[in-house]
């Protein structure tokens, strides 16, 4: 694929994401809230690490498509160094896995008349995820990552889980279930939840060292 090619892709990907996002915020209150047993709005629904981390990807995937047809190689090179890229596949990548393995047999499917809500589901916990791994591996990547790197990348879950736990004890409002405190659960959810990060940011860490020792033996060759 030529890179004005890979940039288009991007930028469309990306722009698709954007509205599949806005649809579900305009649409929240009057549809998604009958789905749900307790109240739903549109800021609640933008408290959903899930939906963060989605516009995150799609804010990325236009910046990058718009640097590379611009020919913005500074801003380009920015996002996707190692530890930018990375950090960004690792949220997406935790999501769909949180999402697939637990969260969906415990919420389920929306119903037939809410066939749209699906769609963007399938988007946002699937194809994402499935773009930005691909794309990692597409970008060559010459510089190692540190293990230390990953409690950077640990960062930003941290600090929304942090903000969820004070929004809840002030609206009694929590995005998952885990996360409420009361839970007989909530031990055992953040205990999944951190060791997912935590694994899902190791084997990206190794396999991206094991990338770019690849590409720099290649390069040396040359």
């Amino acid at each position: 694929m030529s890179t004005k090619r890979f940039a288009t892709v991007a930028l469309v990907i990306g722009l698709v994401g954007i509205a599949f996002e806005i649809t579900q915020v305009v649409l929240y209150d009057s549809h998604l809230s009958m789905e749900w047993c307790y109240p739903a709005s549109a800021w609640n629904y933008l408290a959903f690490f899930t939906v963060i981390t989605n516009l995150l990807v799609d804010l990325w995937l236009i910046t990058v498509g718009v640097c590379v047809l611009c020919k913005f190689s500074k801003v380009y090179k920015f996002l996707t160094a190692p530890a930018i890229q990375g950090a960004i596949v690792l949220y997406i990548a935790t999501v769909s896995i949180i999402y697939c393995v637990f969260l969906f047999w415990f919420i389920g499917a929306y119903s037939l008349t809410l066939w749209w809500a699906n769609i963007i589901d399938m988007w946002n916990h699937l194809i994402l995820p499935v773009t930005m791994i691909v794309l990692w591996f597409t970008v060559p990547h010459k510089e190692k990552l540190q293990w230390s790197t990953l409690l950077y990348w640990l960062v930003f879950p941290f600090v929304y889980f942090v903000l969820s736990e004070i929004r809840g004890l002030i609206f009694d409002w929590y995005p998952y279930p885990f996360f409420r405190p009361s839970w007989v659960m909530f031990p055992l959810g953040i205990f999944i939840t951190t060791a997912c990060f935590l694994g899902v940011g190791a084997v990206i860490i190794w396999l991206h060292n094991k990338k770019a020792k690849s590409c720099k033996t290649v390069a040396n060759k040359l």
